[in-house]
């Protein structure tokens, strides 16, 4: 017979175990092996595989009584095809072939469901029920998953991995499972999600998260049918939902791969959305990246809150790295696509504006990022915007937002298009006299009505903003704004944050000197037209005691130390005269508006002390302001006036040294009798003022640096988190500087670092952060002075850590050990031409915690100093003899202290052995050429002998009076015995 015909006639005959064994023991090596080479012949190979699983689901037999059929052919084919599963399972990570067939066998496992569905759904009859048997693959996938999941239980790791890794890439593919097997299956990758292997972690996170949606329906079920002890367990979070779980796993697990895979898979909603959004400050790159590019993106920007967006952006545009920043542009470029659906032409980037809250100082830095974005990744959307005089005519806080930015978008850019863009003074000047026309109006109404007034005033805040950059070349226009500024500004209604911005808009073009003089007529001028008393002695009618009087009289003597005796006695002839004519006392009304025309005039003043740089001296139409204005202030008992009027005093004293002299003692004062965000003010113009002159400007008087420093050790005892941070960082300027060298204040930097109670004030910690490592690698001297601490921190910080309960909020004392260790490296030094490194550092430093071994008698304390002598570095340059003389120490440590107190534990014994051992290797020989003659000569060997015969006095001193102590107690004792036997 021809061969075709042949071979149609094998085919035609049915299959039998015998000849399926065949096939399988040939055919199934064959598919996998080809498997393994590439992935482009899978489908084909999964084909063939396929075909070789039907005809063996075919094959049966009947078993030995005849009653039951056997379904044989499968059971082989289910052998067989486990046994070829088994081979990747040993193979470990990162090995191609491994990594296809496991591709291979969950690709088969869903084109085997697959087509026993479709199979199903075809031969259905439609009278009859639906077939609740289990077809061929349905089997098949049980007892593979059945076998994987004993792989869960692998000592290997690899085995854990590989089956874990499987069960993530077939779990779609499973189909209907029954309850018992999905509560398997759930349980087993539960554990996994614990598994102390990273790898295996991150691929049960991505099985989990393939049963977050029949999780939810099966706890809606198990929440009408749980039993009491199972409600109980669930209650104590024995029995969490898979949403649960992976929230959990996304803030708190260690490894970034298996919090990427969380994020990638956790499904948002309103409860898992806050967790996805902190993945915004995930301290891996990767994980802030892809949130922001792929899973916010995915998102319906309307389905967040104001909030939530301003939150994301505010985090995105601004993150240090560039990858991070052009992720977020893009969300932002995807944002305005979404809103430009809504929206058509000049109206989509309007609406984009919209998103953010715009009557907050936060909504618009963040707006404004956002526009910065949009103009740089789509252009297109703002290319057809043009700022007619009918754009400025109906101007919206979104409108003039997106005027002002893109103006300053091409002024920064350097663009051609700004000349064609930018309006011209007098035009501008025109708008916004328009805008605060209706400012006025809407303050003015007897209904008041908010958001037009907030509205007006963010109008006309943004006018003002691009008529600071405005080119005031043309001298009409110049007139004609300068006016206008003067004009708002004189006004009584004019909103306080608008006063900053008409400054700038004075200072544009104007000299200093000018527009000092300017700004003081506008406060007088304020002063002048109220029709309240504005005469300086009106405001110690608010005084209702003597008591307090003679206190003004107090600070205003201490705040004018310095002037000659005919400036003081002009001074208090004049208060004099005040007192005189001081008529009755205001009533509310007179004093709510006396208070807002003071607060009106010290905000001017703060504003133009701020712009300003020349000394007050050259400057004598200030000096009218701070006595009739500032100091008053001060001393007034309203807190928002005396404020004000504290800030503008320091601005004062960094214009004038000879007021810093006379002032710094009462805003020291200030500084602990103030709270809040006034503290802040004032610690942060002290330090100002310190940096400026120096911790010794002082000295003649009365309060030299000893006095500055005790001022700056006290400040670092602040309850309040913000004003305790500002402390650390004015004395971190000041320490960088050089200017303050004290180690009592480095020692006590040290502790706040690392000590517990400010875990919760991220500020402090980041700014000690950044500080230490700047501080130590920067300059070998302050090396030295970090390791002279060294000592003592760590002791203070080990009993801390010794009597805090919860131990999760502070490092170790072996962790801060190490880090100390390693800020006082000398290899770590910058490598400049003026900064030298200190070799000798850290051979010093193992002296001074030899030295602190030696003393000690605490087990933990010796332990954690023998556990960090081996991480000191020894440079080859150290000198010969203080190596001997560390020698010298170790080998009396050794000889005296371990025979009266010996390292009982291994761990600090081979430790300290170790060190001694690397010492001798690295300078054993020079050390034995010493001679007698260097040695006994050597002051720094002297010096360790002269200690320890000092310490071994000390030490038979303690031993003598315990002696006589227990010698007093045994005669105490026998006396006591023999009274007792004269009374029996």
């Amino acid at each position: 017979m021809p061969a075709r015909l042949k071979r149609a006639a094998d085919q035609a005959e049915p299959d039998s175990l015998d000849t399926l064994s065949e096939a399988l023991s040939t055919q199934l090596p064959a598919l996998f092996g080809s498997a393994q080479h590439t992935t482009a012949a899978h489908r084909k190979l999964i084909n063939s595989l396929h075909s070789l699983f039907v005809r063996c689901s075919k094959v049966t037999t009947l078993s030995a009584d005849g009653r039951f059929t056997r379904l044989s052919g499968e059971k082989a084919f289910g052998e067989k095809f486990r046994e070829m599963v088994a081979f990747p399972l040993g193979v470990k990570k990162g090995v191609d072939q491994a990594d296809r067939i496991v591709k291979f066998v969950a690709g088969f496992v869903g084109f085997a469901v697959e087509y026993d569905f479709k199979q199903r759904e075809a031969n259905r009859d439609e009278d009859d029920e639906e077939d609740e048997d289990d077809g061929p693959a349905s089997r098949l996938v049980a007892q593979l998953l059945a076998f994987l999941l004993r792989g869960f239980q692998a000592k290997s790791k690899i085995a854990r991995y590989r089956c874990v890794q499987l069960v993530a890439l077939m779990i779609n593919s499973l189909g209907e499972i029954d309850d018992e097997s999905y509560r398997t299956l759930k349980t087993a990758l539960l554990e996994r999600v614990r598994d102390k292997e990273a790898s295996v972690r991150q691929h049960a996170v991505v099985a989990l998260s393939k049963l977050q949606d029949a999780d939810e329906g099966a706890d809606e079920e198990d929440s009408d049918n749980d039993s009491d002890e199972e409600a109980g367990r669930k209650d104590k979070g024995e029995k969490r939902s898979v949403t649960e779980v992976l929230v959990d796993v996304l803030n708190h697990d260690a490894a970034a791969e298996v919090r990427r895979a969380a994020l990638f898979n956790l499904i948002p909603t309103p409860a898992t959305l806050p967790s996805l959004l902190r993945r915004t400050l995930d301290i891996d790159t990767t994980n802030r990246r892809l949130a922001f590019g792929h899973v916010l993106a995915e998102i319906p920007v309307h389905s967040l809150s104001i909030k939530q967006r301003q939150t994301i952006l505010g985090r995105g545009l601004r993150d240090r790295e560039e990858a991070v920043r052009k992720a977020a542009k893009k969300l932002v470029a995807r944002w305005a696509e979404q809103v430009a659906q809504d929206a058509q032409g000049e109206d989509a980037v309007e609406a984009f504006v919209g998103l953010f809250n715009l009557h907050k100082e936060e909504g618009v830095a963040v707006a404004e990022k956002a526009l910065e974005a949009l103009f740089e990744v789509r252009p297109d959307l703002v290319e057809g915007i043009e700022f007619t005089d009918s754009y400025f005519q109906t101007l919206t806080p979104p409108t003039a937002l997106l005027a002002r930015v893109y103006l300053d978008y091409l002024r920064n850019a350097e663009s051609p298009a700004l000349a064609d863009t930018e309006p011209v003074v007098t035009a501008l000047a025109y708008f916004l006299q328009s805008a605060w026309t209706e400012l006025v109006v809407a303050l003015e109404a007897d209904e008041r009505n908010d958001e037009r007034e907030a509205n007006g005033e963010f109008i006309v805040g943004e006018l003002v903003g691009i008529a600071v950059h405005l080119d005031y070349g043309d001298e009409i226009g110049r007139r004609k704004m300068f006016e206008l500024m003067r004009e708002m500004l004189q006004h009584s209604l004019l909103p306080p944050s608008l006063i900053p911005k008409c400054l700038d808009v004075l200072l544009k073009g104007t000299s200093e000197r000018d527009f000092m003089r300017i700004v003081v007529e506008i406060v007088q001028s304020l002063r002048r037209d109220s029709h309240l008393v504005t005469s300086d002695s009106e405001l110690d009618g608010q005084e209702d005691d003597e008591g307090d009087e003679d206190d003004d009289e107090d600070e205003d003597d201490e705040m004018h130390s310095g002037e000659d005796e005919e400036t003081r006695a002009r001074r208090i002839a004049k208060g004099k005269g005040k007192a005189r004519r001081k008529s009755g006392v205001q009533n509310p009304q007179q004093a709510e508006r006396r208070k807002e025309l003071d607060l009106r005039c010290l905000f001017v003043v703060k504003a133009l002390l701020e712009r300003v740089m020349s000394a007050l001296q050259e400057n004598s139409m200030l000096h009218g302001l701070v006595a009739e204005l500032i100091v008053p202030s001060v001393k007034t008992k309203d807190y928002e006036v005396r404020a004000q009027g504290l800030i503008c005093l320091g601005l004062c004293c960094l214009l004038d040294k000879s007021m810093a002299l006379d002032s710094f003692q009462l805003l020291a004062r200030q500084s602990e009798a103030t709270e809040g965000e006034l503290q802040v003010k004032v610690l942060q113009t002290l330090f100002d003022l310190l940096v400026l002159h120096g911790i010794n400007f002082g000295e003649e008087r009365g309060f030299g640096a000893d006095i500055i420093l005790g001022f700056l050790g006290s400040s670092l005892d602040q309850e309040d988190p913000q004003a305790a941070a500002t402390a650390v960082v004015g004395i971190a300027k000041l320490m960088l500087s050089g200017m303050v060298t004290d180690e009592e204040i480095l020692a006590r930097l040290v502790l706040l670092y690392f000590a517990g109670e400010t875990a919760d004030n991220p500020e402090l910690r980041q700014c000690l952060s950044y500080f230490f490592p700047v501080f130590c690698y920067s300059n070998p001297q302050n090396q030295r002075r970090v390791a002279n601490v060294v000592i003592k921190t760590l002791d203070v910080l080990r009993s801390v850590y010794d009597e805090v309960k919860d131990k999760s909020s502070m490092v170790t004392p072996l962790q801060i050990g190490s880090q100390l260790v390693d800020w006082t490296d000398p290899q770590k030094t910058i490598d400049a031409d003026h900064v030298q490194p200190d070799e000798t550092i850290q051979v010093d430093l193992a002296i001074k915690m030899v030295k602190a071994l030696y003393r000690s008698e605490e087990k933990d304390a010796r332990k954690l100093w023998c556990q960090l002598l081996p991480k000191l570095y020894l440079a080859d340059e150290a000198d010969d003899l203080t190596i001997k003389a560390l020698l010298v120490l170790i080998e009396e440590l050794k000889a005296t202290c371990i025979q009266s107190r010996p390292l009982a534990d291994a761990v600090p014994r081979n430790a300290l052995n170790r060190f001694e051992a690397s010492v001798l290797k690295t300078f054993g020989a020079r050390v034995e050429a010493l001679t007698d003659e260097q040695i006994d000569e050597s002051e720094a060997v002297a010096g360790i002998k002269r200690w320890i015969a000092k310490v071994e006095g000390e030490g038979s001193e303690d031993d003598e009076e315990e002696g006589e102590d227990e010698e007093d107690e045994d005669e105490d004792e026998d006396e006591e015995s023999e009274e007792d036997d004269e009374e029996e």
